[in-house]
């Protein structure tokens, strides 16, 4: 599943960061890497970005970039 996909409180575990660019590092320096817990937070009014929260910090993350993380829910 896409991280972009997950609803307002889920967790996952990120599986895999498919190719986005300078982002991905950016993410990974941010503590966005494979095995790490991520939940989504909340979405903005119109619903991009989303912020998710990884390692105790929020970030932010724009809906076409979440897409290319792949991740597996853990049920809650």
């Amino acid at each position: 599943m896409k991280l972009s996909d997950l609803n307002r409180g889920e967790t996952a575990k990120i599986v895999k960061i498919g190719k986005i660019g300078e982002l991905k590092k950016r993410l990974v320096d941010m503590g966005v890497t494979n095995g790490e817990i991520i939940k989504l937070e909340r979405n903005a009014p119109l619903g991009d970005p989303q912020e998710f929260i990884v390692r105790s910090t929020g970030i932010a993350i724009r809906k076409e970039d979440a897409a290319h993380i792949e991740v597996e829910k853990i049920k809650n």
